[in-house]
């Protein structure tokens, strides 16, 4: 089975739950459905609660994290609370810090064994396979509670509380195939309400078609779909509630262009059809550069006008003499952050440019993207201090292959990080 089908499962088979809250006591469930000729059966069990609404958010961030990494052979990523924030699209405050711990909590917990057959019409049986998996294999942060009395409960994390999370390994594989980039941070950011955000990412994932291209439409049986949503159990009513105000709003971004009821009850069907269409030359482009082709299509009928300036200055660092750790990569991240690379997409005045920004922002958002800056502040939690003057104008200087090797080395246990880093900068630290 190909490695890659891992990820696209985790949101086909419902694990975090379109629903804005769930009670901490629904620690387990179970949902049957067919979409299209495969059928699933989902058994899934989280000691801290089931996964759902902005949890989403946060498996999002980590997975960006990984990625921008240089995806580690450890499987491992370690950043501070305030990154993850930052990169979840939430306000750091003392409300969202123990939302934090609560939502890492439930997706470090939460496994599931999906059932997935179809009929092999030659065989004349049932054929398919079963799995059974994870998200995260270990996480370890640092924590606290206010007071002395009750030192196991109300515990939360703080700005500079280092988060140390390694992936399951098909997990990390699956990222590394790039099949997480099929989302868009900047639409998802747009969305806002947390049902609006994880039905995007469901129906991403069930758009991507057995051949990789992203399918035009979608057509369920009602009964199936909200099972597929997370939302299996749930009164017809409630669940259709929910869906629905999530359709207004992807409608409204453009991403769906109609959503249509068909028959009545769980029996009746529900008809998706989707705004952009990709054009085949944009995505033959990225697909020469090494881009899979739901990430390709999914550029392409995101941002087709960025694709062809994009190109053009990843092809100009490369006759430079850039050389990328992963081309494919650097042209999604090119693609997806015209600010970062240096252009101004067509038909986009220099008036619609984002304001400045506070200092405060500014740094939040370096943290959370520039790897040098990443790597800074791990050392400073990992030395108990910040580094030296000329350990970082060395890592300033260093290509990105070389930060990538960095970046991984300071993400494993502290000794052994400490005296890899020395060796790759060649400096005291």
């Amino acid at each position: 089975m190909d490695i890659r089908i891992n990820e696209l499962d985790l949101t086909r088979s419902g694990i975090i739950s379109v629903h804005r809250d769930l009670p901490a006591t629904d620690t387990s469930w179970e949902a049957e459905y067919t979409l299209g000729e495969a059928m699933y059966r989902v058994m899934g069990s989280a000691f801290h609660g089931r996964p759902h609404g902005r949890d989403a958010d946060v498996l999002l961030a980590l997975q960006t994290v990984f990625f921008r990494a240089g995806c580690p052979d450890s499987n491992a990523i370690e950043l501070t609370a305030a990154q993850l924030l930052a990169l979840s699209g939430h306000a750091r405050n003392g409300k969202n810090y123990a939302f934090l711990r609560a939502s890492l909590l439930r997706l470090s917990s939460v496994k599931w064994t999906m059932v997935r057959t179809q009929f092999d019409e030659k065989k004349g049986r049932h054929q398919g396979e079963t799995t059974t998996t994870g998200i995260i294999a270990e996480m370890q942060v640092t924590d606290q509670a206010t007071g002395s009395q009750r030192p196991f409960e109300g515990r939360e994390l703080t700005e500079t509380s280092p988060i140390r999370i390694s992936f399951v390994p098909s997990f990390a594989a699956s990222i590394r195939d790039g099949f997480f980039q099929i989302l868009d941070g900047e639409l998802m950011s747009r969305l806002g309400q947390p049902q609006a955000r994880s039905l995007y990412r469901v129906l991403q994932a069930h758009r991507v078609t057995s051949g990789g291209s992203l399918a035009g439409e979608l057509v369920y049986k009602l009964s199936d779909w909200f099972g597929a949503c997370g939302l299996e159990g749930e009164r017809i009513d409630n669940a259709k509630r929910t869906l629905d105000q999530a359709h207004e709003r992807l409608k409204t971004e453009g991403y769906l262009h109609t959503v249509e009821y068909q028959g009545r009850g769980r029996a009746g069907k529900i008809t998706y059809t989707f705004s952009a269409a990709p054009e085949p030359e944009l995505v033959d482009q990225l697909m020469e550069r090494g881009v899979t082709r739901p990430v390709a299509e999914t550029l392409a009928a995101d941002h087709p006008q960025r694709v062809v300036p994009a190109l053009k200055m990843v092809d100009e660092r490369l006759g430079s003499g850039w050389k990328p750790r992963s081309l494919a990569a650097s042209v999604v991240d090119a693609v997806r952050n015209p600010a970062k690379w240096g252009y101004v997409e067509p038909g986009v005045p220099v008036s619609t440019v984002p304001a400045r920004k506070s200092r405060k922002a500014v740094v939040v958002e370096e943290e959370a993207r520039d790897p040098r800056e990443t790597i800074r502040i791990l050392l400073r939690l990992k030395l108990g201090r910040a580094p030296t003057e000329e350990a970082s104008r060395v890592l300033q200087e260093l290509d990105e292959e070389a930060v990538g090797a960095v970046r991984e080395a300071v993400g494993r246990p502290k000794d052994e990080a400490l005296k890899l880093v020395r060796a790759l900068l060649n400096v005291d630290l």
